[in-house]
C-alpha cells in the first residue's frame, strides 16, 4: 500500500479527480487530473456492483495498489489518479496489468 501522503483519501478529492480526463485500459478505468500537489497521489475505488464479495473487492484493491506501487516512481509529481479496477483484474497476474497500464500511460504521454 502506498504511504498516506501519496494516496487520495477524501471524498471531495475523489470527486475533483473524477471530473478530469478519463482513460480506459483493459483492466481498469482511470481518471487523471493534474494539480498543484508536490507528489503524485493515487486513489483506488472498488465497486460493490462489479465485485460482489468483499474478498474480491479486497483482492482487486490489493492488486491495483501493487501495480501503482511499482509504477509510482515514473509518475509526474503533480498528477492525481483515481483507479477503478474492472472484473478482469482478478483473472490475470499483476505483471500483465502493470504492462497494460504502463503502455497506456506512455501512449497518453503521462509517463516517459
Amino acid at each position: 500500500m502506498l504511504p498516506k501522503p501519496q494516496r487520495l483519501n477524501l471524498k471531495k478529492d475523489f470527486k475533483w479527480v473524477s471530473a478530469g480526463k478519463r482513460i480506459d485500459t483493459k483492466y481498469m478505468k482511470l481518471f487523471i487530473k493534474m494539480g498543484d500537489n508536490l507528489s503524485a497521489r493515487v486513489g483506488i475505488a472498488v465497486s460493490a456492483q462489479i465485485f460482489k464479495k468483499a474478498t474480491q473487492r479486497n483482492r482487486a484493491r490489493r492488486i491495483t495498489s501493487t501495480v501503482f506501487e511499482s509504477l509510482y516512481a515514473k509518475l509526474p509529481s503533480n498528477i492525481n489518479i483515481v483507479a477503478l479496477p474492472k472484473d478482469r483484474v482478478l483473472e490475470v497476474k499483476s505483471g500483465d496489468i502493470l504492462l497494460d497500464l504502463e503502455d497506456t500511460l506512455k501512449h497518453e504521454k503521462i509517463v516517459d
